[in-house]
C-alpha cells in the first residue's frame, strides 16, 4: 500500500527508497535495531527520524531512546489538536534536564544532538478512521489515494471486522476469556478520544512465554468459535515475550510479566477510560 500511495506522486519517486528490513525482522522489531542496521550498510550517512508530536510526549518509552538520540536527528511534526514546543517549558518533562539550548524550532542537547519542529499543513486523519470507513465501504478519497482504498477493499483487508458490531463488547468478551485463562493483571482501554492505530486496547500478563503464547491462543480460538474471525495479524507469539494480536479496531497485548513492567505500554494509555 505504501508503494502504490507513492505512486501517485511520481514527481518525487525517484528521492524515495522503501525498505522492508523491519517487516523481514522475526520478532519484535525496534527502531534502534533498524538504525543499527542501516549505520552499518551506510557508516558516513546522517539519519533523521521524523515522528508526529504525539509520539514525541512520550519518546522516552521507546527501547533505548537516549542511544536514537545520540545517533539521529530527531524531526518532529506536528499532528492534529497538538502544539510544538516553543521554549524549553513546553518540552517534555523527560527531555528538560538535557536541552543546553531553545531557539525557535530547534533544539540543541547536551550530546549536541539536535531535535527540530517542522509545522505541517495538519490533516485530520487517522487509521483507526480509515479502517473503520473502509469496512463500512464509505468515501475516503480525501484521506488517502484512491488506489490504496481500492487495493484495500479488493483484498478484504479489513472484512475481519465485519461480524463485531460493538468492539467495545468484543474487548470485553477478550477481557473475560484473559481472566478465566488466569492472565495477570488484564485490563481494557477505550482509545477513541486519542491519537492510537486502534479504538480498543487489552493488556494481560502471563507468568512465563509458555503462559503468554497459551493465553493469546485461548483468546484467538474462543474469538474464532463466537464470532467467526480471526485475527488480522499476529505478532511475537513463537517469542512469547509480547505478543500483538491485531482485531483491527482492537489490539491485545500479552507479556511475559516482567516485560509488561520494563516497556510501560499503559503509560501511553493513561488518558483514555478503562473499559
Amino acid at each position: 500500500m505504501v508503494k502504490l500511495g507513492l505512486s501517485s506522486l511520481p514527481h518525487i519517486l525517484d528521492r524515495i527508497e522503501i525498505r522492508h528490513e523491519e517487516l523481514d525482522r522475526d520478532g519484535i522489531s525496534y527502531t534502534i535495531d533498524t538504525l543499527a542496521q542501516f549505520q552499518k550498510l551506510e557508516p558516513q550517512a546522517h539519519f533523521y527520524l521524523v515522528i508526529g508530536a504525539d509520539q514525541f510526549e512520550v519518546f522516552d518509552k521507546w527501547k533505548d531512546y537516549k542511544k536514537i538520540l545520540l545517533n539521529t536527528t530527531l524531526v518532529v511534526t506536528s499532528r492534529p489538536g497538538m502544539a510544538l514546543p516553543i521554549d524549553k517549558e513546553g518540552c517534555p518533562a523527560w527531555l528538560v534536564k538535557d536541552i543546553k539550548s531553545f531557539e525557535e524550532t530547534k533544539i540543541r542537547l547536551k550530546s549536541n544532538s539536535e531535535i527540530i519542529f517542522v509545522k505541517l499543513r495538519d490533516v485530520e486523519a487517522s487509521s483507526t478512521e480509515i479502517r473503520r470507513r473502509l469496512r463500512r465501504r464509505e468515501n475516503v478519497s480525501y484521506l488517502l489515494p484512491s488506489v490504496v482504498a481500492e487495493y484495500a477493499i479488493a483484498n478484504r483487508l479489513y472484512d475481519s471486522e465485519t461480524n463485531i458490531r460493538d468492539f467495545s463488547e468484543f474487548a470485553k468478551f477478550c477481557i473475560s476469556v484473559l481472566n478465566d485463562k488466569g492472565g495477570l493483571a488484564v485490563a481494557g482501554y477505550d482509545l477513541r478520544p486519542l491519537v492510537q492505530p486502534a479504538e480498543f486496547s487489552v493488556a494481560a500478563s502471563g507468568t512465563s512465554t509458555r503462559h503468554a503464547r497459551a493465553l493469546c491462543e485461548h483468546v484467538i480460538k474462543e474469538a474464532k468459535d463466537r464470532f467467526g474471525i480471526r485475527p488480522q495479524s499476529t505478532e511475537g507469539i513463537q517469542e512469547g515475550r509480547w505478543i500483538i494480536v491485531d482485531y483491527g479496531s482492537l489490539m491485545i497485548h500479552v507479556f511475559y510479566d516482567f516485560v509488561r513492567n520494563e516497556y510501560k505500554i499503559e503509560d501511553l494509555w493513561a488518558k483514555a477510560s478503562r473499559i
